[in-house]
């Protein structure tokens, strides 16, 4: 394996738990438009190809009206981005591992599908906004993942060839987005994954992001 110059991460499902917050702005919506609320667990199934899709199924769940769509995003988005991260945090370690990637000289970026302003909102709030070299977000170019196009874009903001890097992600789209690429797909067991695990086709699995920098070393010496 090449040793990694660059390590692409998620953000929901990897780096921080932010299904509370979403769940909210989701319910919000909803009582707007006379509907029922949907659960925690209902909203984690629904995330991770962007705020549209996540839309979408919410008001297909709730019998909603899918002619409004667009509509319905706009306001959604007006709602999350006012408290993206009220209740979000980051998984056990992240900062920890960030940390240590970067004193190894790794450079990082955060390719996610949630949109540009509300991914800097929740970095920024987190303390973790100055770890990162690139950010991409779902609205940043007219592709998202499963596109391969977020993650060339963040690698050539990084001018970090694909086959010195590892994409590190939760659900199938972060794995399939890589395999595209040409970039190396490490997936945590943790998140919002729409399939198994063992499914995702991924090179590493971790059950903890603090398992991340020993998973590095390890697959450099195979």
């Amino acid at each position: 394996m090449t040793p990694p110059k660059a390590i692409l991460f998620d953000l929901d499902g990897t780096l921080v738990d932010s299904a509370r917050d979403l769940t909210d702005a989701v319910n919000a919506l909803l009582a707007e438009e006379g509907l029922p609320q949907v659960s925690l667990a209902a909203v984690k199934s629904m995330v991770g190809d962007g705020a549209a899709k996540l839309v979408e199924r919410a008001l297909t769940a709730t019998g909603g009206d899918l002619s409004r769509l667009p509509a319905h995003v706009v306001r959604f988005l007006a709602i999350y981005e006012t408290g993206a991260a009220r209740h979000t945090a980051a998984y056990p370690g992240v900062p920890e591992v960030l940390h240590e990637l970067k004193r190894r000289g790794l450079r990082l970026a955060v390719v996610t599908n949630k949109p540009h302003a509300a991914t800097m909102d929740i970095l920024e709030a987190l303390g973790l906004a100055g770890f990162f070299g690139a950010v991409i977000g779902g609205d940043s170019l007219p592709e998202r993942k499963p596109h391969p196009a977020p993650l060339v874009a963040a690698l050539a903001r990084l001018d970090v060839p694909a086959e010195a890097a590892i994409m590190v992600g939760d659900n199938y789209h972060d794995v399939e987005a890589a395999r595209a690429a040409g970039v190396r797909a490490f997936a945590v067991t943790y998140g919002y994954s729409h399939r198994p695990h063992a499914e995702l086709g991924a090179d590493r699995l971790l059950d903890t992001m603090s398992e991340l920098p020993s998973l590095i070393d390890e697959a450099v010496a195979a």
